[in-house]
């Protein structure tokens, strides 16, 4: 989900990404997209989603289409304003962990970073791959070592 594209899109597929990991039946997720759209008609206005709101919009529409089961907190590192640097990696990854408090279950996703490593014509690049593939390395070894006894499942998206 990139800041480049409208509030809409971004918010389907946040559904579509969340309807996927909590195995949300068809009908259910088209039910949902359906409530988006609505929301996209009444919304002329499309500010871009930040890192605190990506996280409340995840936990609303994982609720929505999982209401019984318990939703895990959201933490976002969010890399597409501010370009990852592996000397101030950890001190991001602990804030975004920060934001999910003491949740015992959080899902840490990770959004930019791809954009970053692949943007124009460096997406064939095997040294941009590889730089890539580093950072997502780091960003998951920092996380592991910062999740303590929580159980933390990271996404780069």
């Amino acid at each position: 989900m990139t800041a480049a594209l409208p509030r809409n899109v971004r918010l389907r597929t946040l559904n579509a990404l969340l309807a996927t990991m909590v195995g949300t039946p068809a009908p259910l997720r088209h039910d949902v997209d359906a409530v988006l759209r609505v929301f996209e008609a009444e919304d002329s206005t499309d500010p871009g989603l930040d890192a605190r709101a990506l996280a409340s919009a995840a936990g609303q529409v994982y609720r929505l289409l999982s209401p019984d089961a318990p939703a895990p907190a959201i933490a976002v590192l969010d890399h597409r304003r501010e370009p990852f640097d592996a000397l101030w990696a950890e001190e991001r990854v602990g804030e975004a962990l920060a934001a999910a408090g003491a949740a015992q279950e959080v899902l840490f996703w990770t959004v930019g970073l791809r954009e970053q490593y692949f943007a124009g014509g460096r997406s064939r690049s095997s040294r941009q791959r590889a730089e890539y593939q580093e950072a997502v390395g780091c960003i998951e070894a920092l996380v592991a070592r910062r999740a303590g006894r929580r159980r933390v499942t990271v996404v780069v998206l």
